[in-house]
């Protein structure tokens, strides 16, 4: 074989080899994307749905008080679960069909709860009494319908709104989005926190972008909670060793931070509350 030929066969080969790969990638690319749209334009139907209470009788929810509202169907039997922001409910619930999707042209379908059992724990004067007008809220609605494919909305028998909830899907999608994103610069600041707490040197950076909080444990011992700014949506937080990622999501007061690991923070003002697998730690910022 002449150098010429050679050389011809050498770059045939490449050129070849790189198509191949660019062909598997774009397959693979194609599938990926296509997955993804699927995903987010998947609707949103009541069966196995979990949503976050944000108005009760059309008006806000107390800072904090984090009210759940669970559906669980299997085949024609439903059931209905979820917390006050004291005690955990739950309950019968008849719809005529838990799958329903919803546009908006659709009226609203049939809902109502039955043999309601609650929890017996003792709260603050204020969470009881949204306890009771959620329990009656739930209990006097009649009819329901999903919104703009993110909202839950219940309704009395007149047509009159007694519960708003948004979908919890909704803020662990952007969650999950926004900690992909930022997974690089996350490990860096969790490593420079680590290094920061052996030395107790923090620098001016730092100091501006880190809170620490006063907490007291579901145990009612006292804890020291870190929050690290990681970017405009993305916090870092510490607490007895263990770090947790949260990312910005959406609240009818205050700021709340979520991930999908059962960590929700909220903070207002110089308060905060975090809640860790449905335990929750009271903080106030240290001065």
């Amino acid at each position: 074989m002449t150098y010429g030929k050679y050389l011809w066969a050498l770059t045939g080969s490449a050129l070849l080899f790189l198509t191949a790969c660019s062909s598997v990638s774009s397959l693979y690319s194609n599938e990926s994307e296509g997955s993804e749209k699927h995903t987010e334009g998947k609707p949103l139907t009541l069966a196995a749905s979990h949503w976050q209470v944000e108005s009760i009788d059309r008006a806000g929810i107390i800072d904090f008080s984090h009210v759940t509202l669970n559906v669980n169907s299997n085949g024609d039997t439903s059931r209905v679960s979820g917390s006050t922001g004291c005690n955990q409910f739950t309950g019968a619930l008849d719809v005529d069909e838990a799958d329903t999707v919803f546009s908006d042209k659709s009226s609203a379908e049939s809902f109502s709860t039955d043999k309601l059992i609650l929890t017996k724990k003792a709260c603050a004067p204020a969470l009881m009494k949204q306890e009771q007008r959620f329990i009656e809220m739930l209990t006097a609605s009649a009819t329901y319908s999903i919104v703009e494919n993110t909202w839950l909305v219940l309704y009395d028998s007149n047509g009159n709104e007694t519960i708003r909830a948004i979908a919890a899907q909704i803020s662990q999608s952007t969650t999950n989005k926004s900690a992909s994103a930022t997974k690089s610069n996350i490990d860096t600041k969790l490593s420079d926190l680590a290094s920061s707490k052996k030395q107790d040197v923090v620098g001016s950076d730092e100091q501006e972008s880190t809170k620490t909080y006063k907490c007291e444990t579901p145990n009612a011992n006292l804890a020291t909670l870190r929050v690290n700014t990681l970017g405009p949506d993305t916090l870092a937080l510490s607490l007895n060793n263990t770090h947790h990622i949260v990312q910005l999501s959406r609240s009818a007061s205050g700021a709340k931070y979520t991930n999908n690991k059962n960590v929700v923070f909220w903070n207002k003002g110089d308060v905060a509350t975090l809640s860790i697998n449905s335990g929750y730690y009271h903080c106030s910022l240290s001065t």
